[in-house]
C-alpha cells in the first residue's frame, strides 16, 4: 500500500492531498500494466474511469479512416488521462495507445464519488487539474492557428526547429503534438508535388505520341503519296534543267 501511495504522491492530479486521503485512493484503484502499442480504450468506449500513468509513456490518438493516426496528446508519469468520463459520462472522444511498456493505476466512477462523499476537497484538487488542461487546449489552438497560417505560406522551418525531448513547457508541448501532424501535412504535400510532375510527364509523353500518330495517319493518306511523288518529279526536273 505504501508504494501505491508514494505513486500517487507523483500525481499532477492528485498532488497537495494528505497521505488518508491518498491511502483512501489507493485502496480504490487497480494495477495495469500494458505492452507497447497495447491500448488502454478506444475512441467511443464507454468512459468509466480515470487512468493515472506510473510508469512509461501513453499517446492519445484519434485514428483517421484510411487507417492512420493523428497523435493529440503524449503523456507520461503523473499524468491523468480520461478524467472528464468521471463526470459526463459520455464516450471516449479519443483512442489510447502504449507507446512504450507502460504501467497505470485504474479508478472507477463509482469508487471515485464515494471518495468525494467522504472528502470534499479532492474536488478542488481536481477542478485545478483540469483548469491545466483547459489552459494547455488553449495554447494548443493557438499555437495550431500560428503554424497553419505559416504552413499555408509554404514555411516549414517551424517544425525542423522543434527538439521533442526539450518539451517542458505548455507551449513546447502543444508544438510537439503539432509537429506530427504538420509533418504529415508535409508529406501528403511532397507527394502531391510528385504526382503533379509525374502527370506532367504523362501529359507531354501523351501529346508526342498523340503528334506522332497524327503524322502517320496524315503521311499514310493518298493525298500524301500523290504530293509526295509531284515533289519528287519537280526535284528531277530541276535536276535535268541544271
Amino acid at each position: 500500500m505504501n508504494s501505491q501511495i508514494t505513486r500517487l504522491k507523483k500525481a499532477f492530479l492528485f498532488q497537495g492531498l494528505p497521505n488518508e486521503v491518498l491511502e483512501a485512493l489507493a485502496q480504490k484503484m487497480t494495477h495495469h500494466k500494458l505492452t507497447e502499442n497495447e491500448v488502454l480504450f478506444r475512441r467511443g468506449d464507454r468512459g468509466d474511469a480515470l487512468y493515472i500513468i506510473d510508469e512509461g509513456r501513453l499517446k492519445i490518438v484519434r485514428e483517421e479512416k484510411q487507417g492512420g493516426e493523428v497523435v493529440l496528446n503524449l503523456c507520461g508519469p503523473g499524468e491523468a488521462i480520461g478524467e472528464m468520463s468521471l463526470f459526463d459520462q459520455e464516450p471516449r472522444s479519443a483512442s489510447v495507445i502504449a507507446a512504450t511498456d507502460s504501467e497505470v493505476l485504474e479508478l472507477k466512477r463509482e469508487a471515485f464519488f464515494e471518495l468525494l462523499d467522504q472528502r470534499p476537497d479532492v474536488s478542488l484538487v481536481l477542478l485545478q487539474s483540469l483548469s491545466s488542461r483547459l489552459r494547455f487546449a488553449s495554447t494548443y489552438i493557438q499555437k495550431a492557428i500560428e503554424w497553419s497560417k505559416k504552413i499555408a505560406e509554404g514555411d516549414y522551418s517551424i517544425m525542423e526547429q522543434m527538439q521533442p525531448e526539450q518539451a517542458e513547457s505548455d507551449e513546447d508541448k502543444a508544438g510537439q503534438m503539432l509537429s506530427a501532424f504538420f509533418q504529415m501535412v508535409k508529406g501528403v504535400k511532397a507527394r502531391e508535388d510528385q504526382l503533379k510532375q509525374e502527370v506532367q510527364k504523362l501529359a507531354l509523353a501523351i501529346d508526342e505520341a498523340r503528334r506522332k500518330q497524327e503524322f502517320e495517319e496524315l503521311t499514310g493518306t493518298e493525298f500524301y503519296s500523290k504530293l509526295k511523288l509531284q515533289a519528287q518529279r519537280i526535284r528531277e526536273q530541276r535536276k535535268d534543267k541544271s
